[in-house]
């Protein structure tokens, strides 16, 4: 094996001279990033170089006293068990497995180990190196942990000798399928019964005379030959429970052995090199990706094997070992490419490891991680077999927690209302999601949680607290009686700002309006209150609120006010009931509504049969009479005939339009008429309503079309003079212009109340 290993040696490191690392550590992007146990990190992040990998990286300081590196064997050395199963059968009470990643190469036909496996100096797995630089470990390389607790990645030289008449002879290795010209050792501890091999050599059976429970370095066989079988022979040979079997092929181990005779002693030895004598466990693996920080790849680069980009489990080590890594990098789907040697090697050099080596790879690619808040160990990565199963493997690299359970000191909860300060007589109440020792194992929460206030000022009831008085006080968590965490309590009795909304709504009749309430505290953040503790009243007869803030008003025209009290403090909303519509065409919010109300209330103006008012019909002069009539209460019980020929005794405004002509307010026209159908214009409008109300006076604005010689500009100043007109925007009054109905209401209203 030694000549096997420094031959080879020269040939790859000339291969791997070639690799240079990428500067592409910044391309990281932090998706998870949480603690395992005291010792052991856990993030998941996604790698952007020329493709983007999503990569999972447990990180385990072996410095920490409880935290170790440990190998996972399933129940049988050629037994197979997927990564997170193995993880969870191996977890117990001070012995917690807190992550995991698949680890050694395997005989998926059989689940045998293809490599060196030992632990404690027991030797699980013989183990090959291959031969041909395209092969994963065509070196003798190995991870495993020092006695000390340190991760060791290096070269190890694993021996098997037979010795035989004080001659020593180098095997080709032990409990593993035996090749072209290999001599192999079998002991009890292989898989099978039987050596399984083929006639093509002859096999030497030994028996020690006392059972063989194991195998470890340093150990030595020694027992009598007690079956030869010839070259040729299809006999099954059987491994004695107190013997070795010693299988050979080619004719230089027929030269160097055929003298052996039957009761002949034989003994074999199995040492390992000084580097990994006493070492907790043995892992071999290949190919080595990184010595001192440097790419250093021992495999042929531009092998297929080298080149494919497929998903990748890698173990490695930095600070002189202190630190562990398991890194794995999925590969072949959508969020994750892949990497091959060259960019896994350039990748991990950026991380900054000083040591690694190639696992198991492919869709043996798994890593499994103890999920916060339980035991269980769960899938971190997705696999990248159908539906992202799990492959069985043959071992496990574990990091392991071998604290024992203690006190609770950490704990992920939920505050429903955010830590808020609180009116005397609210509620709040807290949901635990889990509760770790201060080494990360989880406490059971069922009936193990309680709260405690500091002052009694906060009545307990569960997990649920109520404020009862105004002040500071405390809330502890407690596991099991012993505080883990608490938070102040801040308790008022009544809000630093209160609001309602709508502040002031005008509302039909009948209608209903849901008023809100916010209640904040001196720092103008939102108080926490039970909706309960909101009063809700009505000042004025102007309807009717529920407990909740739902208002439904009535009484038409009606004013006042919706108030709502918290604690001391209370805050108003303006409230109009809307009136309704006077007429089809005249709604409450009509810009003359006050106006046109007031004199249909009293009975000055009417509206149409059809129930509209037209405001914006042209007045009629007969109109203008008939309403004038009724402003001023003029009698028409007996009055004088007027004299117009087109106004008959029998017209139906006749009484009306003689009343005002008595009085005189209005005149007929030429030819002795009235011309009741006619529009009135804003100058004779002017001359009605100045000389019905005797106005008099002089106004500072000086209309633009009404000159002081127009016949119209006495009546026009005397109505701006008292503020019944303002004219137009452009300063103009347009006293040619038919006057409507909805203005002549305005002017009229506005003279009554001048």
């Amino acid at each position: 094996m030694k000549k096997i290993a420094k031959n080879l040696l020269v040939l790859v490191v000339l291969l791997s001279m070639v690799v240079s690392p990428l500067n592409a550590y910044a391309a990281q992007t932090v998706k998870k990033d949480y603690k395992l146990s005291k010792g052991v990190q856990y993030k998941q992040y996604t790698y952007s170089s020329t493709k983007t990998n999503s990569i999972n990286h447990i990180a385990i300081n072996v410095d920490e006293p409880t935290t170790e590196v440990q190998l996972g064997m399933p129940a049988t050395v050629n037994g197979k068990e997927s990564t997170v199963a193995n993880a969870n059968r191996h977890s117990r009470e001070g012995n917690r497995v807190v992550g995991a990643i698949n680890a050694s190469f395997f005989d998926m036909s059989v689940g045998f180990p293809l490599f060196l496996l030992s632990k404690d100096n027991v030797i699980l797995n013989g183990g090959a190196v291959s031969n041909g630089s395209d092969e994963y470990m065509n070196v003798p390389t190995a991870f495993g942990v020092a006695p000390d607790g340190r991760g060791v990645i290096d070269y190890f030289d694993f021996d098997v000798t037979l010795s035989h008449k004080g001659k020593n002879y180098e095997m080709s290795g032990m409990n593993r399928a035996r090749n072209i010209y290999e001599g192999i050792v079998y002991t009890p501890q292989f898989y099978s019964k039987t050596t399984n091999t083929n006639e093509y050599g002859f096999e030497i059976v030994v028996d020690t005379g006392a059972p063989i429970t194991e195998n470890k370095f340093g150990q030595t066989l020694t027992g009598k030959v007690k079956q030869i079988t010839p070259y040729g022979s299809k006999e099954k040979i059987s491994i004695p429970s107190t013997g070795f079997v010693v299988s050979l092929q080619g004719g230089d181990w027929h030269s160097k052995l055929s003298k052996i005779a039957i009761g002949d002693e034989l003994s074999v030895n199995f040492s390992i090199d000084k580097l990994w004598k006493d070492a907790k466990f043995i892992l071999a693996s290949g190919p080595y990706l990184v010595k001192d920080n440097k790419p250093y790849i021992m495999m042929s680069t531009s092998s297929s094997r080298a080149k494919a980009v497929v998903p990748r489990t890698v173990v490695a080590t930095s600070n002189n070992g202190k630190t562990v890594h398991y890194i794995t990098v999925d590969g072949g789907q959508k969020h994750s490419a892949g990497m091959n040697m060259v960019q896994l090697a350039n990748y991990l050099v950026s991380l900054g490891v000083d040591r690694a080596i190639n696992l198991d790879g492919g869709g043996s690619t798994t890593m499994g991680i103890r999920n916060p808040g339980t035991n269980n160990v769960v899938l971190a990565n997705l696999p990248s077999n159908a539906g992202n199963a799990q492959r069985l493997v043959s071992a496990t690299l574990q990091a392991v927690s071998t604290a024992p359970t203690g006190k609770g000191a950490i704990i992920k909860y939920t505050h429903s209302t955010n830590h808020a300060t609180l009116l005397a007589g609210a509620s709040s109440s807290i949901a635990v999601q889990y509760i770790w020792d201060e080494n990360y194992n989880p406490l059971p929460l069922e009936g193990r949680v309680s709260l405690k206030s500091e002052n009694n000022t906060l009545k307990i009831n569960g997990l649920n607290y109520t404020s009862t008085t105004a002040g500071n006080d405390r809330i502890y968590i407690n596991h099991d009686g012993t505080p883990v965490q608490s938070f102040q309590v801040k308790v008022v009795d009544a809000p630093a700002e209160m609001n309602i909304a709508p502040k002031s709504k005008t509302v039909g009749s009948g209608e209903t309006v849901k008023f809100t309430m916010d209640a904040k505290d001196e720092g103008g953040k939102p108080l926490v209150y039970n909706a309960s503790q909101v009063k809700w009243t009505v000042e004025g007869n102007i309807g009717t609120i529920t407990s909740d803030g739902k208002f439904t008003a009535k009484n038409p025209g009606a004013t006042g006010k919706v108030v709502a009290t918290l604690g001391k403090k209370r805050a108003e909303a303006a409230v109009t009931v809307a009136k309704g519509a006077l007429f089809k065409d005249i709604p409450s919010n009509y810009v003359y509504y006050k106006e046109i109300e007031y004199l249909t209330k009293n009975k000055i103006i009417t509206g149409q049969a059809d129930g509209t008012f037209r405001p914006n019909d042209k007045l009629t002069r007969a109109h203008a009479a008939v309403i004038i009539s009724r402003a001023l209460g003029l009698n028409t019980s007996n009055v004088k005939n007027p004299g117009f020929k087109d106004i008959p005794a029998n017209h139906v405004y006749y009484k009306q339009i003689a009343s005002v002509v008595e009085s005189g307010i209005m005149s007929g026209k030429g030819n002795n008429t009235f011309d009741p159908n006619g529009t009135l214009t804003r100058a004779q409008m002017a001359k009605v309503v100045a000389l019905a109300y005797k106005l008099d006076g002089t106004s500072g604005i000086n209309f633009k079309d009404v000159s002081k010689n127009h016949w119209a500009y006495t009546y026009v100043q005397q109505l701006a003079a008292n503020k019944i007109t303002t004219g137009y925007g452009d300063n103009t009054f347009k006293p040619n212009e038919a006057i409507n109905r909805a203005h002549f209401g305005l002017f009229l209203y506005r003279a009554i109340h001048k």
